[in-house]
C-alpha cells in the first residue's frame, strides 16, 4: 500500500493532500492539478490530463460549472537557459478534485488513497454545512423573535442578546458591555455547582425571591422577554443582565446560606 494511505483521517497533518492545499485570499481552498498529479504518482501530465477531462465532463453531467470548479491557469516554469515556459494548470475545488481522482487510474495505490481522502472529506464537509445550516435557522428565528418583542422589554437587554445570537451564529465571540449581558437564574445556579434535578427544584422559588428583592428595591417589575425554549415553546422570563449579579448573590446568600 502506498505510505500516502491516511492513517488517521481526524489527524489532517498526516495526510499529504491537506499538505498540497491552498488558499486564496478570500478563504476558498484549492488543489493544484500539477502539485495533485505528482502526489498521485502520476508519469506524466498527459495522463492525468486525461482523468481531468472525464472528470469535466462529470461535472457538467451533474449540473455543476466547470468554471467554477476547474480554474484554468497559466504557470511560468523556469526552463534554464531557455529562460521560462508556460505550462497549463487547474485550481481545483475540493469536489473537482473529488471527480479527477475517481476519474484516475484505480490500479494506482496512490489514486485510491485520493479517492479515500476526498470522499471522506466531502462527506465530513457536507455534515458540518448541515450543523451550520440548522444553527442559522435557530439564529434567525430567535432574531424574528427578538424583533417582535422591541418595546416590551429594556431595550440594552434586547442587544446584548441578540449580539449573543449573532456571535454564536458567526461563531465569534460576542463584544459586550458586562453590565448589559444577560444573566439567567439557571445559568447562576450552574455556577453554583447544582446539578439539573437541583436546579428543577430550586429554581422556581429562587426566581420568585430574586423578583420580590428587585420589586423592593426598585419599585417595579423587573421587564421580561420571551424566551423560546428547546421544545420550541415561547415563554416570558424576567430580564435580568450581569449588573444585577449582587442581587442574585445577596438572594443567594441570604436564602441558601452562601453555600455552593
Amino acid at each position: 500500500m502506498s505510505d500516502l494511505t491516511i492513517q488517521n483521517t481526524a489527524d489532517n497533518s498526516k495526510s499529504p493532500f491537506d499538505a498540497i492545499r491552498q488558499t486564496r485570499p478570500d478563504g476558498s481552498e484549492f488543489w493544484s492539478a500539477r502539485d495533485l498529479c505528482k502526489a498521485v504518482e502520476y508519469e506524466t501530465w498527459r495522463n492525468f490530463a486525461a482523468a481531468i477531462d472525464r472528470a469535466i465532463v462529470a461535472a457538467k453531467n451533474s449540473g455543476a460549472s466547470p468554471t467554477e470548479e476547474f480554474v484554468q491557469v497559466t504557470q511560468l516554469v523556469d526552463a534554464g537557459n531557455l529562460g521560462k515556459n508556460s505550462r497549463e494548470d487547474y485550481e481545483l475545488s475540493r469536489f473537482a478534485a473529488y471527480l479527477v481522482v475517481m476519474n484516475g487510474d484505480p490500479r494506482k495505490p496512490a489514486i485510491a488513497s485520493a479517492q479515500s481522502y476526498f470522499a471522506i472529506r466531502t462527506r465530513q464537509a457536507e455534515v458540518v454545512e448541515s450543523k451550520l445550516a440548522t444553527a442559522l435557522d435557530v439564529s434567525k428565528r430567535q432574531m424574528e423573535l427578538m424583533q417582535l418583542a422591541q418595546g416590551l422589554i429594556d431595550p440594552r437587554h434586547l442587544e446584548a442578546k441578540a449580539r449573543l445570537v449573532l456571535a454564536r451564529a458567526l461563531g465569534e465571540a460576542p463584544e459586550l458591555d458586562p453590565a448589559t449581558t444577560p444573566l439567567y437564574a439557571q445559568t447562576y445556579l450552574e455556577e453554583k455547582g447544582l446539578k439539573r434535578e437541583e436546579i428543577l427544584s430550586v429554581s422556581p422559588v429562587f426566581g420568585k425571591r430574586l423578583k420580590a428583592m428587585y420589586q423592593l428595591e426598585h419599585g417595579k417589575d423587573p421587564q421580561q422577554y420571551p424566551l423560546e425554549t428547546k421544545s420550541g415553546q415561547v415563554r416570558p422570563v424576567n430580564a435580568y443582565t450581569e449588573a444585577d449579579r449582587d442581587l442574585f448573590d445577596r438572594v443567594w446568600a441570604k436564602y441558601y446560606g452562601g453555600a455552593a
